[in-house]
C-alpha cells in the first residue's frame, strides 16, 4: 500500500541572521530551541532583533521564530545545464546536457495574524534585507506524520498580500536560496 501524506501540518521556523556573521553558509544552519510567545513584543533597530525582550545576536544561534497560520510552504529547486554539440556518432545528433548549477526557492504563503510574532519578523527582515543585509536560517519539518526535513539559508524576496474586502488578510512571500539546502529524508539520520 502507498504511503501518501495530505499537504497538512509543516512546521516553519526561520531564524533572522545578518549576512556578514554568516561565515558558512554550505553547512546546515542549526536551528533549535523554544520559539517565543507568539504574542511576544519586536523591536527592530540598525539590523538587530529584540524578541521578548531577548537581544538577538543575529548569527544563526538565536531562538528560532515559527510561522503560525501557514498555507504554503512548497519547495521549488531547479539545475541549469550546458548544452553540448558534436560531430561524434554516439550522440546520433542529440546534444548532452551537462548539469552545471544548482538553485532552489521556498513559496511561503499564509494567514496575517497581525500580533503574531513569526509575521512581524518575517515582514522585518523581508523589508530590511538589503538595507542591513539581512537573510534568514529555515526549517521546514512535515508534513503532518513525517520527519522530512530541509535546512538552509536564504533571502526573504517579494512580499505581497491580499487585502480584498470581504476576505480575510493574507500574504506571500519566497525564500531564495543562499547557498545549497539540506534534507534529511523521512527514517534517516543527520
Amino acid at each position: 500500500m502507498a504511503n501518501f501524506s495530505a499537504a497538512f501540518g509543516y512546521d516553519f521556523e526561520i531564524v533572522p541572521v545578518q549576512n556578514s556573521l554568516i561565515t558558512d553558509f554550505a553547512s546546515a544552519p542549526t536551528i533549535s530551541g523554544s520559539s517565543p510567545a507568539v504574542d511576544a513584543a519586536v523591536l527592530y533597530t540598525e539590523g538587530v532583533f529584540t524578541v521578548g525582550g531577548t537581544v538577538y545576536t543575529m548569527d544563526g544561534s538565536d531562538a528560532p521564530i515559527r510561522l503560525a497560520g501557514l498555507t504554503q510552504a512548497s519547495l521549488e529547486t531547479d539545475t541549469g545545464s550546458e548544452d553540448i554539440y558534436t560531430y561524434d556518432d554516439e550522440t546520433s545528433g542529440f546534444n548532452q546536457a551537462v548539469a552545471t548549477t544548482k538553485s532552489f526557492s521556498i513559496s511561503l504563503a499564509g494567514i496575517a495574524d497581525f500580533n503574531d510574532v513569526g509575521y512581524k519578523i518575517l515582514r522585518l527582515t523581508e523589508q530590511n534585507t538589503v538595507a542591513d543585509g539581512l537573510r534568514v536560517a529555515f526549517k521546514r519539518v512535515g508534513p503532518t506524520g513525517t520527519t522530512e526535513t530541509i535546512l538552509g539559508y536564504g533571502t526573504l524576496m517579494g512580499y505581497s498580500e491580499s487585502n480584498e474586502v470581504s476576505s480575510i488578510v493574507s500574504w506571500e512571500c519566497s525564500i531564495t536560496g543562499y547557498g545549497p539546502y539540506h534534507l534529511i529524508l523521512a527514517g534517516a539520520s543527520d
